[in-house]
């Protein structure tokens, strides 16, 4: 009976820890809730919809929409929940849009910004496994040219959601080393940038080394 109940509480430490964690707490996008397309998209989520308007769709897939509205897009439309698969809903449509039969082929067409919405958006589909999501990411800051810190910063959240089962520490380290990085492009409000910090700096006491 004690295996039996020590097994039921890590199995509830882990299932908690997950559900607060780096892709799921940090709910970015209230510092674009002003902005029609983020709008729409935190409309969705609160009622519970499951299939992303094409209006919305076009407006993440557009690399002349500005990618850190892109990424509250897909922040506001949130995780996977009761069905919902928004990262595969993306992913189809990007397929169409590029016309493309593979994934392969599809990454290879799409430019840095919309790699790393398209990484983000995977990631937030399913949060338990990131590895993937994660390769894009790192691929996505590699191709960018203009150091924008919108892609570094949201590869550094998925790098974060994979530390949290390894080290609490590197959670706070992957985060702050981009909010410290001065050769950035600054291309996310402040407002964004403070509420992920607010999460991720509940993990800096588990760093040594202070900022």
């Amino acid at each position: 009976m004690k295996r039996i109940i020590s097994a039921l509480v890590l199995i509830m430490t882990w299932a908690l820890t997950w559900a607060d964690s780096p892709l799921t707490s940090c709910d970015f996008a209230k510092a674009y809730s002003a902005h029609p397309m983020v709008s729409m998209a935190l409309g969705l989520a609160d009622e519970g919809e499951v299939d992303i308007p094409v209006t919305l769709l076009n407006f993440i897939a557009d690399d002349k929409s500005p990618i850190d509205l892109r990424l509250a897009v897909v922040n506001a439309i949130g995780w996977n929940f009761e069905g919902k698969n928004s990262g595969k809903q993306i992913h189809e449509y990007l397929m169409t849009r590029y016309k493309v039969k593979d994934t392969e082929k599809l990454i290879k067409k799409l430019d840095a910004k919309t790699l790393a919405v398209y990484a983000y958006a995977k990631a937030m589909s399913n949060y338990f496994v990131v590895d993937e999501a994660q390769q894009l990411a790192h691929e996505a800051v590699n191709r960018d040219k203009e150091g924008s810190f919108s892609v570094a910063f949201i590869a550094s959240l998925i790098d974060a959601q994979v530390h949290l089962d390894d080290d609490w520490g590197m959670v706070y380290k992957v985060v702050a080393d981009v909010t410290h990085n001065g050769s950035l492009k600054l291309d996310m409000r402040q407002e964004a940038i403070d509420i992920v910090m607010e999460y991720i700096n509940l993990y800096k006491e588990y760093y040594n080394v202070s900022y």
